[in-house]
């Protein structure tokens, strides 16, 4: 045989020869039916399978390889790479208590007073999920009468405890995981007790200071958390036999988030104590509405997210620019849009909200309120408190946190389709892809005309497609000037005076505010966000309706500019 051939095809034909010649030599006919045939098939099988499984081993350890989705070499590459995968995090929110008008206090209430305790469970009635008030360290405790109202924050997730005994040895790790669909170790909320000592949670071993009451907290290999203590020269050990407590809260992520406001939507798991110390339900006592939305819950971190940012994690991970303080917020994952710039010396940070769960089900993106764009005043010091918590912040850094400001724009789409094509299935289809697309818009400060002809294109009763994007801001402009020049022009009386009036010389009559001038692409900068909304008037003063369903002028316009015979659709 010829072994110099390292084709395996090549190889086998070799040993096919061979087998051949000898099987004739005996007078028998081979086939791959006899025995040498059988057994060279069997290996070319298993060859086969071998490569086939070395294919796939390589190309899931390729990270930069877009097929590549093995979430745990992904997530371990991170974590090997400084760069700590963030998990679930909780929603949070606020509860109002307002007493019954119809309780006897004196019955329900011995003592007149009610304490709550620190963690104690609740479920909501609409979504099944568990519940915990977030106090603080310390149970609170109210004196009730008729008039009686207070308010306690409330946390998604359930609190649990693990236990584990320390082995005195350097550098021990403990390995905390959670099973469940959407179930996760919270990102925050998670405490460590040493002998009934609670130690202080680091973000990196070399933080801790020489036998400091102190252990790391990290997103583990395996998922979950791992919780990791020093070895004397950074951190305490813990000693042979020390009771090591850990107690943490088991979040649902984004699932935990509630926008509406139901009234007595809550069952109390934990029962409060009244003025004797006895058990009480408060759901008999009190009215308990959702004060401030139940929101900011996330699920864990997005593998593609994870995949992108390999490139520029680093072990020393500051929050000094822009990019990064956008980086931190991404990672939450429960904003639509971010942005960040610097100026004046200040880092300003445009966020959004997800407006997908500001819709309900059966809607689109132009049924959103306005309002769901902008962020309030309890959203920001929510953003604040994550940003302190997760990085690490620049200390002659300044940041602020602020609402996009909104710019307003309308879409006219122009088609051709085919002949028979109904015109009402094709409008809704348009207004389907571009409110899709405005759902998920990830632009930070140009939104091409292509991606949406592309995304209207590949609508099958559409032979050909063009859209313009009409900008309030520039129609704004152009109208304005042309008010002032004609009332600049009334102010004079004779024929001959008008013929010297001209228009302001500020005025560019080429102007183009918003929009590309060449390209027609939506234009904008980092503290803006476009929004496909009317409600406004143009130049020539036609108005554009926010209601798409008005006659007339609305947000999107779809103006058919002719068929094509439906004997030339393209077959597939």
């Amino acid at each position: 045989m010829n072994l110099t051939e390292i084709s395996f095809g090549k190889v086998k034909t070799e040993i096919e020869t061979y087998l051949k010649t000898e099987y004739s030599k005996s007078g028998i006919l081979y086939t791959n039916a006899s025995p040498y045939g059988q057994v060279l098939s069997v290996i070319e099988n298993l060859y086969q399978l071998s490569i086939l499984y070395m294919k796939n081993s390589i190309k899931q350890f390729d990270l930069l390889n877009p097929l590549s989705v093995n979430a745990r070499a992904i997530r371990n590459a991170a974590i090997f790479a400084g760069h700590i995968p963030s998990r679930a995090v909780s929603a949070t929110g606020t509860l109002k208590f307002t007493v019954k008008t119809s309780v006897d206090l004196a019955a329900e209430l011995p003592g007149g007073r009610i304490t709550f305790n620190n963690r104690q469970a609740l479920k909501n009635k609409t979504n099944g999920l568990e519940y915990a008030l977030n106090l603080g360290t310390d149970d609170v405790s109210y004196k009730i009468d008729t008039n009686t109202v207070f308010f306690i924050s409330i946390i998604q997730g359930k609190w649990e405890r693990k236990n584990f005994t320390g082995s005195g040895e350097e550098n021990q790790s403990y390995q905390i995981n959670v099973r469940g669909n959407q179930k996760e170790v919270e990102n925050f909320n998670y405490e460590v007790i040493v002998n009934g000592a609670y130690w202080s949670v680091k973000k990196h071993l070399y933080d801790l200071l020489p036998d400091e009451m102190a252990c790391v907290i990290r997103t583990g290999f395996e998922g979950g958390i791992d919780v990791i203590f020093g070895n004397s020269g950074f951190g305490m050990i813990p000693t042979i036999g020390a009771t090591i407590e850990v107690n943490y809260l088991v979040s649902d992520g984004s699932n935990g988030s509630i926008f509406r406001r139901t009234l007595n939507d809550w069952t109390f798991v934990d029962q409060s104590l009244d003025g004797n110390g006895n058990s009480v339900d408060s759901s008999n006592i009190f009215d308990v509405a959702i004060y401030n939305d139940i929101n900011f819950g996330a699920d864990k971190e997005n593998l593609q997210f994870t995949k992108n940012i390999l490139p520029i994690v680093s072990n020393n991970f500051v929050l000094g620019l822009p990019q990064q303080y956008a980086y931190q917020l991404k990672k939450l994952g429960v904003f639509s849009h971010v942005n960040a710039y610097e100026k004046y010396g200040t880092i300003f940070i445009v966020c959004t909200p997800n407006i997908k769960l500001f819709k309900n089900q059966n809607s689109d993106y132009f049924a959103i309120d306005v309002r769901a764009f902008d962020l309030d005043d309890y959203e920001k010091s929510k953003i604040d408190r994550y940003l302190r918590t997760g990085g690490n912040i620049q200390l002659t850094r300044r940041y602020k946190i602020v609402s996009p400001i909104l710019s307003y724009y309308v879409v006219n789409v122009f088609i051709i389709t085919y002949s028979d094509a109904k015109d009402d299935s094709v409008n809704s289809q348009v207004y389907d892809k571009i409110s899709e697309y405005f759902l998920n818009l990830n632009k930070i400060d140009r939104i091409p005309k292509s991606d949406l002809v592309q995304e209207i294109s590949s609508i099958g009763d559409i032979h050909s497609v063009d859209i313009a994007f009409l900008s309030r801001k520039n129609e704004e402009y152009h109208k304005q000037a042309m008010l002032d020049d004609m009332n600049r022009r009334n102010q004079f009386a004779s024929q001959d005076s008008l013929k010297i009036s001209s228009p302001n010389p500020r005025y560019n009559t080429n102007a183009s505010l918003g929009l590309d001038p060449i390209l027609g692409d939506i234009i904008f900068d980092p503290s803006e966000l476009p929004i496909i909304r009317g409600g406004w008037y143009d130049r020539n003063n036609f108005f554009y309706s926010d209601d798409n369903k008005e006659m007339g002028l609305k947000t999107v316009n779809i103006i058919k500019k002719g068929t094509v015979d439906s004997s030339k659709r393209q077959k597939v």
